[in-house]
């Protein structure tokens, strides 16, 4: 046997021993769906990957990448149930290394889980790869708020991590989105990727026996057992967990020292609290430079990202001409290859006219259709001032895109964490829905490769000049880590006082 067969046989076999075959609450049996049938799902995706998706290849060498799907499809030789299938079809996709490329289980799954009772009864913070209780439902008190989560049933914290960090799609070869991704990433966030991947992967139970220190009294590690929840009250814990607030806050932190925080670029998201982009944008930036403010702060952290409001952002805070995109590539013209499986496929096309061949088999868009490929001017508004941006796991897509060209243009201090976006450029912009007939498991795949005008280190995102992130006890007092060290940081250089008073 294969060692790529041993891992995927290792792992149904352990699902099977802990969940029963993963039995609904109700007594039925989940659906098996034969070699054929997942078989004919799997090649589906990789025709929809070789054909439609321009960066099968971009971080994973194509020798390694075929071999890989070879011996997946091969791998499919025994009835597996969706949630056999769906670890396959998961792990495949973070294998790509791509944020946008993103699985997720059938609607009638999600439909199942209105009678399961394994929902984990805690929100986790991952510092320096150690778990810690950021948050618990009341049911959940005997473990308190702080506290480090050292096992869970007999597996290991650490067993627990290298078993979900790979089954999240991220950009090129960055860690810290993969981390943040397991938390409460982002207001914006549809799903925690912990609620939804633990049961799948690690096990299916309704009872959770956890090991932990309490914050309290470090000196001995303490045992408790709690229940899991089921899907109402997870759904009224989940939405207590995060309070969606306004896209956009502006303030002046000192006379001297204004504040922009950009919690998401997502046109849903200012449509719900009637936000203007456009026209915030210019109020503020004239206000900075009518009050000839000297420093800003530009706030990213767990931005996850949005629309064009982005790149219009990078407009006014570059004092230069810019170029924006090297490069923008679809992989198809015409309709997609596998529109028959993709629930948008007759709104997807690209004219042959928007396009140049290349000699590579991809298709260049012309700058006609692609403006960003064209030099960009500053806004008459710019801001010229000292800024500071802060960053961390979860910036990514446009938060990413906006950090890199700050970066890569020598705008800024960088404070916090590597970004969860790679500098180098992402694939997006155009999404196919992709449903795979027999299982119904849904992929989303983006359709557009840019590449952006910046210099890169391949497969890393943006990395901070100052390394902060949040301890524990940080977090639970609502002190605000990164943002306190950028003051202290700004009056350090002010006063050119030694920086390395600044971390204390």
């Amino acid at each position: 046997m294969s060692p790529f067969r041993k891992i995927i046989s290792a792992l149904v076999l352990l699902a099977t021993a802990l969940c029963g075959n993963c039995q609904s609450e109700t007594g039925r049996q989940p659906i098996r769906y034969s070699p054929n049938e997942l078989q004919e799902d799997y090649s589906i995706l990789r025709k929809a990957l070789e054909a439609t998706y321009p960066s099968l290849y971009r971080f994973t060498d194509s020798s390694i990448m075929t071999k890989y799907l070879d011996e997946a499809f091969r791998s499919l030789d025994k009835p597996e149930t969706e949630t056999e299938f769906y670890k396959l079809i998961a792990v495949t996709c973070a294998k790509v290394h791509d944020e946008h490329l993103i699985p997720k289980p059938s609607k009638e799954y999600y439909l199942s889980l209105k009678n399961t009772h394994h929902y984990f009864p805690f929100s986790l913070k991952i510092i320096d790869r150690r778990l810690y209780v950021l948050t618990a439902a009341q049911s959940a008190g005997a473990i308190p708020v702080g506290s480090e989560i050292i096992s869970v049933n007999g597996r290991s914290v650490e067993e627990i991590l290298n078993s979900l960090l790979p089954t999240i799609p991220s950009d090129g070869y960055i860690q810290t989105f993969d981390a943040r991704h397991l938390e409460d990433y982002s207001v914006t966030e549809e799903e925690n990727l912990f609620d939804l991947n633990y049961p799948i992967f690690i096990e299916n139970t309704d009872s959770y026996r956890i090991e932990f220190v309490d914050r309290t009294d470090p000196s001995k590690k303490k045992m408790a057992t709690v229940a899991g929840l089921d899907d109402q009250a997870y759904r009224h814990y989940y939405n207590s967990r995060q309070k969606l607030v306004a896209p956009l806050e502006f303030k002046y932190l000192q006379k001297d020292i204004a504040y922009l925080r950009i919690y998401s670029f997502l046109k849903w998201h200012r449509s719900r609290f009637n936000q203007d982009f456009d026209a915030l944008y210019l109020s503020i930036f004239k206000e900075l430079n009518a009050r000839h403010v000297k420093t800003l702060i530009l706030d990213l952290r767990n931005n996850e990202g949005g629309d064009e409001t982005g790149e219009k952002l990078l407009t006014y805070m570059l004092t230069k001409p810019y170029q924006h995109f090297a490069s923008a590539e679809v992989k198809f013209v015409g309709p997609p290859p596998v529109a028959a499986y993709l629930e948008n496929g007759k709104d997807l096309s690209f004219a042959d006219s928007s396009v140049d061949r290349t000699d590579t088999g991809m298709f260049a868009l012309k700058s006609t259709y692609m403006p960003l490929l064209e030099k960009q001017q500053p806004n008459v508004n710019h801001y010229g001032g000292k800024l500071y941006v802060l960053i961390n796991g979860a910036t990514g897509s446009m938060g990413a895109v906006v950090a890199s060209f700050l970066k890569g243009n020598g705008r800024g201090v960088f404070i916090g964490e590597e970004s969860g976006g790679t500098m180098e450029g992402n694939t997006s912009h155009y999404i196919a829905r992709l449903v795979l007939p027999h299982s119904k498991i849904r992929v989303a795949i983006p359709l557009l490769k840019t590449t952006n005008a910046v210099p890169f280190t391949k497969g890393r995102g943006v990395e901070p000049d100052y390394h902060v992130t949040p301890r524990i006890d940080d977090l639970l007092k609502g002190t605000d880590t990164e943002l306190n060290f950028a003051v202290r940081l700004i009056a350090a250089q002010k006063s050119n006082t030694d920086e390395s008073i600044v971390k204390k």
